[in-house]
C-alpha cells in the first residue's frame, strides 16, 4: 500500500508539473489575402513591347501569429508567413514552367535546388515581450523601421531590443537594431557591424498623439581594409496624429543628415560624402455622415546629382523606408512592385550614391505628391471610393526631358461578406508623363492600366 502510494504521489507530481507547464494561454491572429490583378502596360511603352508587358496573375499570402502568454506580463511572441507566392508558380526545384508546379517532394529544407524557398514556411519573429517594474521590454527577432503614421514604415524583421517606459503622459522608447554581424565567419571583423540606435518619446493627449525620434544608424560594413568608409546618419522623426470633431488630421516629417562615405584614410582620387535627408507628409479626412472627403500632400527631398561630395536627397531606398505605405493602386504601390513590377519606361537607372531608382518602386522618392479623395458609404458593409494622385519628380535626374511622373485615378469597391472578411473590387489608370522617356525625348510613352479583386481575412 505504502508502494503504490508513493507511486500515486509521483504521478501526481508528474501531472501536476506537466499541467504548470501547459498552462500557458496561447492566443492567435493573423491574416490571409488573394488577390487577381491584370496590368496592362508596365512597361509605359508603344504597342510593340505591351505583349510582354502585360501581366495577369493571382497571389496570396497567410500569415500566423502566435503570442505564448506564459505568466502575467510574460509572453513569446512568434510570426510566419506561408505560401507566399504567385498561384501557380514553381518552386526552386520544380521551376517556373514544370509540368509539376506544386512540391509533393518530402526533401531537406537546406540546400540550394533543395530548398523550398517560400513554399511552406518562413518564419519571421520571435521575442521576448516581458513587463517589470522599471518598463516594458521586447527582446528578439521583431518589428522595426515602423514610427508615427504609415508614411515611411516598411516593417521590417529585425534582432534587438526595444524599451518603453510609461511616465505620466509620457512613454520613452529606447531601442538597438542588429542589422549585420561580422563576428563570426570567413573575414572576421568584430569593428564592421551594422547597428541602429533609437531614442524616442510619445505623448497622447484626449484624442491625439504626437512622437519624436531620434535614430543613429552605425553602418561600418565597408571599413575593413584599405579604402574602407563608415557611414554615420543622424535622424529626427516626428509625427502628430489628432482628431478635431469629424476631421482626422496626421502629418510626419523627417530630416536626416550625417555622413554616407566617411573614409578611415581617403584614397587617392576619393572624397568623403555626406547625406541629407528630408520629408514631410500631411493628410487629412472629414467624416460628413456616410460620405467623407480627405487629401494628402508629399514632399521628399531628390538628390542632384552633379554633387559629388554630397548625396542632398533621394535617400529612401537606402533607409528602406516606405514599403508598407501604399497611397496609390500603382503609384508607389508596395503589393504592386512587389506582384507585377516596378514602372520605369525610359527612365532606367539609379543613384549611384544610394542605389535609388529613377523608376517608380516600393519606396517613394524625389516627389511632389498630391492627392484627393472621396468617398461614399451606401450601407455599413459597403464603401465606395476614388482618388485622383498628381506627382512630379523634386530634382530631375541628369538629361531628363521633364519631372512630370503623371495622373493616376483610382477607384475601389470593398464591401464586408463577414465582419472579418472583406473582398474589394478596384481600377486604376495611370495618365504617365514625360518623365518616363529618361533622357530621350522622342521615346514614346504609354499609359497604364489595372484591374483588380481581392479577399483579405483579419483574424
Amino acid at each position: 500500500m505504502k508502494k503504490f502510494c508513493i507511486v500515486l504521489l509521483a504521478l501526481g507530481l508528474v501531472a501536476g508539473f506537466a499541467l504548470s507547464a501547459s498552462a500557458a494561454d496561447v492566443k492567435f491572429s493573423g491574416s490571409y489575402y488573394l488577390a487577381g490583378i491584370y496590368a496592362d502596360n508596365n512597361s509605359l511603352t508603344e504597342e510593340s513591347a505591351r505583349a510582354t508587358s502585360s501581366q495577369a496573375l493571382y497571389y496570396q499570402r497567410l500569415r500566423i501569429q502566435t503570442e505564448f502568454k506564459v505568466a502575467e506580463g510574460l509572453a513569446l511572441v512568434t510570426r510566419f508567413d506561408a505560401l507566399e507566392k504567385k498561384w501557380g508558380e514553381g518552386t526552386t526545384a520544380t521551376g517556373w514552367r514544370a509540368s509539376n508546379a506544386y512540391d509533393v517532394t518530402n526533401r531537406s529544407s537546406t540546400g540550394l535546388a533543395g530548398k523550398k524557398v517560400q513554399e511552406n514556411i518562413e518564419f519571421e519573429r520571435a521575442y521576448l515581450d516581458f513587463t517589470t517594474k522599471i518598463g516594458r521590454f521586447n527582446i528578439g527577432y521583431q518589428n522595426f523601421v515602423a514610427w508615427g503614421t504609415m508614411f515611411l514604415d516598411t516593417h521590417i524583421t529585425r534582432p534587438g531590443f526595444k524599451y518603453f517606459v510609461p511616465v505620466g503622459p509620457f512613454t520613452l522608447v529606447a531601442a538597438i537594431e542588429k542589422t549585420v554581424d561580422q563576428n563570426t565567419g570567413a573575414g572576421v571583423n568584430s569593428d564592421a557591424d551594422n547597428n541602429i540606435y533609437d531614442l524616442g518619446a510619445i505623448y497622447k493627449f484626449g484624442k491625439g498623439e504626437a512622437g519624436l525620434l531620434y535614430q543613429l544608424g552605425d553602418t561600418k560594413i565597408n571599413r575593413p581594409g584599405v579604402g574602407g568608409w563608415r557611414t554615420q546618419l543622424h535622424i529626427l522623426d516626428g509625427y502628430f496624429k489628432a482628431k478635431f470633431g469629424p476631421v482626422y488630421f496626421e502629418a510626419e516629417g523627417a530630416y536626416g543628415t550625417g555622413d554616407l562615405m566617411k573614409f578611415d584614410v581617403v584614397p587617392a582620387g576619393g572624397t568623403n560624402v555626406s547625406a541629407e535627408a528630408m520629408a514631410l507628409y500631411l493628410h487629412a479626412k472629414a467624416d460628413l455622415g456616410p460620405a467623407y472627403v480627405g487629401g494628402m500632400f508629399i514632399y521628399i527631398r531628390g538628390d542632384d546629382w552633379g554633387t559629388t561630395d554630397k548625396v542632398e536627397g533621394t535617400m529612401m531606398t537606402a533607409l528602406l523606408a516606405g514599403d508598407a505605405f501604399n497611397p496609390c493602386l500603382m503609384l508607389w504601390s508596395g503589393e504592386y512592385t512587389t506582384w507585377v513590377a516596378n514602372m520605369a519606361g525610359n527612365a532606367v537607372g539609379a543613384n549611384p550614391w544610394t542605389g535609388g531608382s529613377n523608376g517608380i518602386t516600393t519606396y517613394m522618392d524625389n516627389t511632389w505628391f498630391y492627392q484627393v479623395y472621396a468617398g461614399f458609404k451606401p450601407v455599413a458593409k459597403a464603401d465606395l471610393m476614388a482618388s485622383v494622385t498628381y506627382a512630379y519628380a523634386d530634382k530631375k535626374p541628369t538629361a531628363y526631358t521633364s519631372d512630370v511622373y503623371g495622373t493616376e485615378v483610382d477607384v475601389t469597391l470593398k464591401y464586408k461578406l463577414f465582419d472579418n472578411l472583406e473582398y474589394m473590387i478596384g481600377g486604376a489608370y495611370l495618365f504617365a508623363g514625360d518623365y518616363f522617356k529618361g533622357t530621350n525625348g522622342n521615346f514614346k510613352v504609354k499609359d497604364n492600366y489595372l484591374v483588380m479583386h481581392k479577399f483579405t481575412l483579419n483574424f
